[in-house]
């Protein structure tokens, strides 16, 4: 069995269009990323994984942080409720 792969190169600037795997290639993550892994409830972290972003959110004086459960998983973390309020995405400083 012969296999023919034919991938573009763009001047110095590498592959293009290749998914690699725990790579980024043209604005695409194929891993989970948390720039907020200690989740912390007083910063906005954002989690990406593919196309997306999740965003630490708040829904009244719950905050909702999303988290990676695997380096290919997205996953929803529990729910805390903030003790002076929550805003864009954090707990409000007492």
């Amino acid at each position: 069995m012969i296999a023919v792969v034919v991938l573009t190169l763009a001047s110095n600037r590498g592959v293009e269009g290749a998914l690699l795997y725990g790579t980024k290639t043209m604005d695409y993550q194929d891993y989970c990323t948390d720039d907020d892994p200690e989740d912390d409830f007083y910063v906005v972290g954002t989690v990406k994984m593919g196309p997306k972003a999740y965003i630490d959110h708040c829904d009244g004086n719950d905050l909702h942080q999303p988290y990676c459960s695997t380096g290919k998983m997205v996953k929803q973390r529990r729910h805390y409720e903030c003790p002076n309020g929550c805003k864009d995405g954090a707990c409000l400083r007492g």
